[in-house]
């Protein structure tokens, strides 16, 4: 009977991404889920108990944002000892999983044209791990003080997803090519040099 249940969750979290990667927010409803699922709407409600708590369910559970576990992986075999290293290793992980994350990626276009209570839940679910993720760096190592090392990061991960997005529809941008390694190469070395410039010069 368990197994049952945690079937039918996956089948409708699945149908969640699904949908949302098709036609957004506004069409999104329990019925369509539903239909998309091949499960009674009841199921739903019993489940989830409303369509905010299944957005946010499917945000921590559904294959959507990755965890600060599934960034860092084996803490051991990372070779880093200092912030802007930490950081650098952190945000290009970031960007080949966000690039991997294709139904990921249609949701935050939809996002961008759509602002409601459902964009809202999702919006909660990444910032929660962005914080996890500022608060495993600064474990690691203390900020430095004359430096807002959150800005700093929202900046840097705005950019990174805004190129992902953008690579979709359009594959050059200032000069890179994104439909080649060389140009996401290209990011790689800038990202390590931003963080090195904004970070490492201060942490002497």
């Amino acid at each position: 009977m368990a197994r049952d249940k945690e079937e039918t969750k996956a089948k409708i979290l699945t149908a969640v991404g699904k949908l949302l990667a098709e036609s957004g927010f506004r069409q999104l409803g329990v019925n369509a889920i539903a239909r998309e699922a091949g499960v009674d709407k009841v199921l739903i409600y019993r489940y989830f108990e409303n369509l905010p708590t299944l957005l946010k369910t499917f945000g921590q559970e559904g294959d959507y944002w990755l965890t600060v576990e599934e960034l860092v992986g084996d803490e051991s075999s990372i070779q880093a000892e200092s912030l802007d290293e930490w950081m650098d290793i952190l945000l290009v992980r970031f960007m080949q999983d966000l690039q991997q994350r294709t139904i990921t990626q249609e949701i935050l276009r939809w996002e961008l044209l759509e602002g409601n209570e459902l964009t809202q839940e999702l919006a909660q679910v990444r910032d929660q791990m962005a914080i996890a993720s500022l608060q495993f760096l600064s474990q690691k190592h203390p900020f430095p003080p004359d430096r807002d090392i959150p800005a700093i990061s929202a900046i840097l991960i705005a950019g990174i997803v805004y190129l992902v997005l953008r690579a979709k529809v359009n594959p050059t941008f200032l000069g890179l090519d994104f439909s080649s390694a060389s140009g996401w190469q290209r990011v790689e070395a800038a990202i390590a040099s931003l963080v090195q410039a904004t970070v490492h010069s201060h942490e002497q």
